[in-house]
């Protein structure tokens, strides 16, 4: 692949100095606002403005790709003179350095372990801000998954930092929301990257830790909040039905043990099982993602013979309707007898 670059490419790096650029975008990084970032990274069709590096409406940022190598560079060079042994003075150095680093690449990984580091210091020798600190980074890495960024929204890097820091924040019994984090960083990611399993994962791993914190009421999840957190999750795969992520994750809820009481748990089976089919006959749904719910959901039990015969009639009323879609229809169909009929037996 050639290295050379194009005229417009080599006169934006000649007319801007580096860290000009560096210091334009991490003030961009550290506008203070309690809505998260939202980051953009402009095309060639979007030229910035003669003696612009970044621009910033409210807690809106857009740079070019070019500017945020210039600024990657001098991040870079400030990162490897704190990285080894970094005084408190200079921690928010060190702390702009990878910020910019993991706006350039999210899976730099030594980056991230940065952060933890800073935030290791500060548990061992200035407890009083760690709070604020873990809040901090907490809103920080939010505003990277939930931009319009393709590679952040789906970074590992970035979703084990942000499962990291909040394993920190249970040691300290910190208050946290998760149905805040639900509709706020889980499903804004999962829309701006559809079947976003890192997103998904992570709040699987969210509901089994809150299931399991029994022993602190600020961190439990009562049976009321996990079928509010269900209704939720519903409503987002209703109107991303194409979306596998986010039904294995309605069912991984609907079959965990311990979230709520046998006859609750039945009862929110049921009602959910009724409004998707009846929305598929409705809209006339062949997503493969939707039958093979629905037949898993039949198949696991709790639902009536009534509302495994509604499966059946709403197959063959859509293959009437939508002859292409007969390939997922009968393969779900056919999954669907063959393990009932096998769990029956």
């Amino acid at each position: 692949m050639s290295r050379t670059l194009d005229p417009d490419t080599a006169a934006s790096l000649k007319s801007s100095n580096p860290e000009t650029v560096y210091n334009d975008i991490v003030n961009a990084l550290s506008t203070a606002s309690d809505s998260l970032l939202e980051i953009e990274f402009l095309g060639k069709s979007h030229p910035l403005p003669p003696g612009c590096n970044v621009l910033v409406d409210g807690n809106s940022i857009a740079v070019t790709k070019v500017k945020l190598v210039q600024a990657f560079v001098v991040a870079r060079m400030i990162f490897f003179q704190y990285v080894r042994d970094c005084p408190k003075e200079r921690s928010l150095d060190l702390e702009n350095a990878t910020a910019v680093m993991l706006l350039m690449d999210p899976e730099h990984l030594t980056a991230a372990n940065a952060r933890k580091r800073l935030i290791q210091k500060t548990q061992r020798e200035f407890k009083a801000d760690l709070e604020e600190l873990l809040r901090k980074e907490l809103h920080f890495v939010d505003g990277y998954l939930t931009s319009r960024l393709h590679r952040h929204t789906k970074s590992p890097t970035l979703w084990g930092h942000r499962r990291w820091v909040l394993d920190v924040c249970k040691s300290i019994h910190m208050d946290y929301d998760i149905h805040h984090d639900l509709k706020s960083v889980i499903l804004v990611a999962a829309e701006r990257h559809p079947r976003n399993y890192y997103a998904w994962s992570h709040l699987r791993w969210l509901v089994q830790l809150f299931n399991s914190c029994s022993s602190h009421s600020n961190t439990q999840m009562t049976n009321v909040d996990f079928g509010k957190l269900v209704v939720v999750i519903k409503d987002w795969c209703l109107r991303h039905p194409a979306d596998i992520s986010g039904f294995s994750f309605l069912l991984f809820c609907l079959s965990m043990p311990g979230s709520s009481d046998d006859v609750q748990r039945t009862h929110l089976r049921s009602s959910i099982y009724s409004e998707v089919i009846r929305l598929a006959v409705s809209f006339k749904w062949t997503h493969e993602t939707i039958w093979v719910f629905l037949r898993t959901l039949i198949a696991s039990g709790g639902i009536s013979d009534d509302e495994k015969t509604a499966f059946f009639q709403a197959v063959g009323h859509i293959q009437k309707v939508q002859p292409d879609g007969h390939r997922f229809l009968e393969a779900a169909q056919d999954w669907c007898v063959k393990y009932t009929s096998e769990d029956e037996s």
